[in-house]
C-alpha cells in the first residue's frame, strides 16, 4: 500500500508539471508541423480521444486512472520505464533537429551576405558599362554626320558598279558556259545560264541580248544532249545520273520524259541484275523434270543473289521519288509519273517473281524444311519493304501467293515422300514373307515384327515431316503470324494434306490387298494380309486418335479456319471396316487353299476300290498342320480370344451319331424303320445354324474358327459328288476321328468339330453302296498309331 501511495503521489507532482507546460509543448509542436509541411488537421476521434496520448484531447487523469485499473505493479513499472526511454528518445530528437535547423540558419545567412558583396561589385561594372556606351554613342553620331554629304553619291557609283558587272557577266556568258562544257563542269554551266536566264528573256528585244540569248540556247542544246547521253549511258553511275537529272530539270525539261528515259535507262541495267537471278535459279542438276538429284545453290543463297536485284530496284525507286515524284508534287500533278513507275515496276517484278516461283517449286520439292523456311521468310521481308516504297504494284500479294504456292508444294512433297514410305515398307514385309526361311518346315515368319516395321515407318514419317513442316510456324518467320496463312497451313495443309490423307492412304491401300479375289489376276500372300489387318486394327483402335491429336498438338492454328477439319470417327470407322474385310478376306483366302486341298484328295481317289484303312490319310495329317501354323502366325498378332465350353472333357471324345446303335445306323433305326438321313436331318434342327463364310472377330480363336469351318464344309461338298465302297467310308471315318482329335483346341466352340465331321460322315453314309462302320476302338486305334 504504501509503494502504490508512494507511486500516486509522484504520479500527481508529474501531472501538475505537464499541465505546466501543456501550452509549450503545443507550442513546439506546432512550429515544427509548421516548417515541415506536416498536415495539422487530424481526424475528429483522435482529436476528441483523451486517452490516446498523441492526441490533442489527451487528458492525463484519465490516461492515469485507466492504467492503475488495467495493470500490475510490475507492469507499471515497465510502462514507466518505457515512458522515460520515449521521452528521452523524443528530447534527444528535438535536439538534433534545433542543432539542424541552427545550422541551416547559419549557412542562409552568410550566404546573404555574399550576395550583398556580389551585387556591390555588380553595380560598379554596369556603371563603368553605361559610361562606354555613351562614349561609343557619340563617335558613331560624329561619324554620321561627316559622312553624310558623300553617302548618296556613295551609293550610286556602287549602283552603277553592280550594273557594270552583270553586264559584264552576260557578255561573257556565251564564253563562261563554253568553258564550263569544255571542263565538264555541268553543273557550273547550269548555274550561270539559270542565273542570267531571266535578264536575258527580258530584254531579248535588244540587238545585244538578243544575240547573247541565241549563242546561249545553241550551247544549252549542245549541254542538254551531253546529259541525255550520260543518262543513256549504261556504265553511268547512279551519282551521275542523279546529278543529269538534276541539270535537266534545271533546264526546264519536261520530268515526265525525264521519268520516262531514266526509267528505261534503269530498266537495261536492271534486266542484266535479273540475268544472275536467272542464272542462279537454273543452277541444278536433275535427272528429269520433276526430282531433283543434287541443287548447287540452296534457297537461301538464292535469296541473296534476288536481294541484289530487289536492292538495286529499291535504289531505282527511291531515285524516281526524290527526283521526279516529289519535285513534281509540288509544283503540278504526279500522276503520270506515278503510273509509268508502277508499270515499271509491275514489269520487273513479274519476271523476277517468275523465277523465284521456279527456284522455289523446285526447293520446295526437297524435304528439309529449314532452308526453305528461312529463304522465304527473308524474301518475304524484302517484297514487304518493297511494298512499302511503291503500294500500289501489289507487291505484298505475290508475296502471299508465292509462300502460299511454295508452302503447298512443300506440304505434298513431303505427303508423297510418306506415301512412298509407306509403300516401300510394304514391298520390304512382302519380300520378307516371301524369302522367309526357317529353321524348321513348321516356323513362321515374324509378323509382329513386320507389323510393327510398316506403323513405325508410318510414325517416324509423319513424326520427321512434323518436326520439318514446324519450320514455317516458328517464332522468327514474320510470315506465319499471319491468321489466314497460320490457319490454313496448320489445317489444311499439314492436317488434311499430310496427317489425314496418309492415314487414308494407308486405309485405302490396305483394302486393296482384300481386293484380290474375283477377277483380278493380282494374289497378295495370306501372311501379307493377316499383317495388315492387324495394323488397321491397331490404327483403329488407338492409334487413329493419337497421330491426328499429335498432329493438332504440334500445328495449333490461331483460329479455325473456313474448311472444317477432318473429324476422326469417320476416319476410325473406315479403318474398322477395313480391318474386317483384310481378315474376312485372310479367313477365305486360307480356308480357300486347305479346301483346295481337300477336293483335290477327294477327287482323285477312288473310294469304291479302296483298300481297308490302316492310317490316316497324309492330307488329313498336312490339314492339322496348316491349322497349326494358321493358328501360330495368328496367334502372333491377335490375342486368344473367348472359348466356349460345353460338358466337360468327355466332350472332346469323338462318336459318330451313325455308330451310337451298333454297325449299322442310329440306336432305334433296325426298329423303326427309318431312313438314316431323314434323321440325321432331324438332329439338325437341334443344332444352331453354321455360318460357314460369316464375319470373324479380331482374335485368334475366331480366325482359326472361320478357316476350319470353310475346310470342313468343303469336305461335305466334296463328299456329296463322290460315291464310297465300304472301305472308302470307313476311311472317311478313320479321318474324321483324326480332325476331331486335333482340331477340337482351335475353335471357339468345341461341338462345332463334332457337327461337321457328322454331317461329313452321314454324307459319306449317304453315297456309301455297302454303308458298314469300322467299330470306334479300332478308329481311335488307328488313330492313336498315326
Amino acid at each position: 500500500g504504501v509503494v502504490i501511495q508512494r507511486k500516486m503521489s509522484i504520479d500527481e507532482d508529474s501531472v501538475g508539471d505537464e499541465v505546466g507546460d501543456k501550452q509549450m509543448r503545443r507550442r513546439r509542436r506546432g512550429l515544427l508541423r509548421m516548417y515541415y509541411g506536416v498536415d495539422d488537421q487530424v481526424s475528429s476521434t483522435q482529436q476528441e480521444d483523451p486517452l490516446d496520448i498523441d492526441s490533442v484531447g489527451f487528458k492525463v487523469d484519465l490516461y492515469l486512472e485507466k492504467l492503475l485499473k488495467e495493470l500490475s505493479l510490475t507492469e507499471l513499472f515497465d510502462k514507466e520505464r518505457q515512458m522515460k526511454r520515449e521521452t528521452q528518445q523524443l528530447d534527444s530528437n528535438m535536439q538534433y533537429l534545433v542543432y539542424e535547423n541552427h545550422s541551416k540558419f547559419i549557412t542562409a545567412s552568410e550566404t546573404i551576405k555574399e550576395m550583398k558583396d556580389d551585387f556591390q561589385h555588380l553595380e560598379d561594372d554596369m556603371g563603368h558599362l553605361s559610361s562606354k556606351m555613351s562614349e561609343i554613342r557619340d563617335s558613331s553620331d560624329g561619324i554620321n554626320q561627316a559622312l553624310s554629304d558623300r553617302k548618296q553619291q556613295i551609293t550610286k557609283l556602287s549602283s552603277v558598279h553592280h550594273l557594270l558587272k552583270k553586264l559584264q557577266f552576260l557578255f561573257e556568258l556565251p564564253t563562261r558556259l563554253k568553258t564550263c562544257i569544255h571542263m565538264e563542269s555541268y553543273a557550273q554551266a547550269v548555274k550561270y545560264y539559270v542565273k542570267a536566264q531571266k535578264v536575258l528573256e527580258q530584254y531579248q528585244h535588244l540587238p545585244s541580248f538578243h544575240g547573247i540569248q541565241q549563242d546561249c540556247a545553241v550551247i544549252i542544246t549542245q549541254l542538254k544532249a551531253i546529259l541525255k547521253q550520260r543518262l543513256d549511258d549504261q556504265q553511268s553511275k547512279p551519282k551521275v545520273i542523279a546529278e543529269s537529272v538534276d541539270l535537266l530539270l534545271e533546264l526546264q525539261e519536261p520530268p515526265e520524259h525525264l521519268c520516262d528515259q531514266f526509267l528505261m535507262n534503269s530498266q537495261r541495267q536492271l534486266e542484266k541484275e535479273l540475268e544472275k537471278v536467272e542464272a542462279a535459279a537454273k543452277e541444278s542438276i536433275t535427272t528429269d523434270n520433276t526430282e531433283p538429284q543434287d541443287v548447287i545453290m540452296d534457297a537461301v543463297e538464292f535469296v541473296g543473289v534476288v536481294s541484289s536485284f530487289l536492292g538495286n530496284l529499291s535504289l531505282v525507286i527511291q531515285s524516281c521519288f526524290d527526283m521526279f515524284i516529289n519535285r513534281i508534287q509540288m509544283s503540278g500533278d504526279t500522276t503520270v509519273s506515278q503510273q509509268a513507275l508502277i508499270k515499271f515496276v509491275q514489269k520487273l517484278m513479274n519476271q523476277c517473281m517468275q523465277l523465284v516461283k521456279q527456284k522455289f517449286l523446285l526447293e520446295a520439292k526437297l524435304l528439309d524444311s529449314g532452308i526453305l523456311a528461312r529463304a522465304l521468310d527473308r524474301l518475304s521481308g524484302k517484297l514487304q519493304t518493297m511494298n512499302q516504297l511503291v503500294p500500289a504494284a501489289e507487291i505484298n500479294r505475290q508475296s502471299q501467293d508465292l509462300v502460299k504456292q511454295v508452302v503447298e508444294a512443300h506440304t505434298q512433297s513431303h505427303a508423297l515422300f510418306l506415301q512412298q514410305k509407306f509403300s516401300d515398307s510394304i514391298t520390304d514385309v512382302r519380300q520378307g514373307i516371301a524369302t522367309f526361311k526357317g529353321s524348321s518346315p513348321l516356323s513362321t515368319p515374324p509378323l509382329k515384327e513386320y507389323c510393327s516395321a510398316i506403323y513405325t515407318a508410318i510414325k517416324n514419317g509423319l513424326d520427321s515431316s512434323i518436326i520439318n513442316l514446324q519450320e514455317f510456324i516458328g517464332p522468327n518467320v514474320s510470315f506465319s503470324s499471319r491468321s489466314e496463312f497460320r490457319s490454313e497451313f496448320c489445317m489444311t495443309l499439314v492436317r488434311e494434306e499430310v496427317v489425314v490423307n496418309l492415314l487414308e492412304t494407308v486405309i485405302a491401300s490396305c483394302k486393296e490387298f482384300s481386293q484380290s479375289s474375283g477377277g483380278s489376276s493380282i494374289t497378295y500372300p495370306p501372311t501379307l494380309v493377316l499383317t495388315l489387318s492387324s495394323l488397321i486394327h491397331d490404327l483403329e483402335r488407338s492409334r487413329i486418335s493419337y497421330l491426328i491429336s499429335n498432329a493438332d498438338e504440334k500445328f495449333p492454328p490461331y483460329e479455325v479456319g473456313p474448311i472444317p477439319a477432318t473429324p476422326i470417327d469417320p476416319l476410325v470407322t473406315e479403318a474398322k471396316s477395313t480391318a474386317e474385310m483384310l481378315i474376312n478376306h485372310y479367313v477365305r483366302v486360307q480356308g480357300g487353299v486347305l479346301s483346295q486341298m481337300i477336293r483335290k484328295s477327294v477327287e482323285t481317289r477312288d473310294w469304291l476300290t479302296t483298300m481297308e484303312p490302316r492310317n490316316v490319310r497324309s492330307v488329313m495329317k498336312r490339314l492339322v498342320e496348316e491349322v497349326a501354323s494358321i493358328d501360330k502366325q495368328v496367334g502372333l498378332l491377335y490375342e486368344e480370344g473367348v472359348k466356349k465350353t460345353e460338358g466337360s472333357e468327355t466332350s472332346r471324345t469323338f462318336t459318330y451319331s451313325l455308330t451310337r446303335g451298333g454297325r449299322g445306323g442310329y440306336p432305334y433305326s433296325s426298329r423303326s424303320g427309318m431312313d438314316s438321313s431323314f434323321l440325321s436331318n432331324i438332329q439338325k434342327l437341334f443344332h444352331e445354324r453354321i455360318e460357314v463364310f460369316g464375319s470373324v472377330e479380331f482374335n485368334k480363336l475366331s480366325i482359326v474358327t472361320g478357316i476350319i469351318k470353310i475346310a470342313l464344309k468343303a469336305l461335305v461338298e466334296c463328299v456329296r459328288l463322290r460315291t464310297f465302297g465300304k472301305f472308302g467310308l470307313q476311311q472317311m471315318q478313320v479321318d474324321a476321328h483324326y480332325l476331331q482329335v486335333y482340331l477340337w483346341k482351335y475353335v471357339t466352340d468345341e461341338q462345332l468339330v463334332p457337327v461337321l465331321l457328322d454331317e461329313v460322315l452321314n454324307s459319306t453314309k449317304d453315297r456309301c453302296i455297302d454303308p458298314v462302320l469300322m467299330e470306334q476302338s479300332v478308329v481311335e486305334l488307328i488313330c492313336e498309331k498315326t
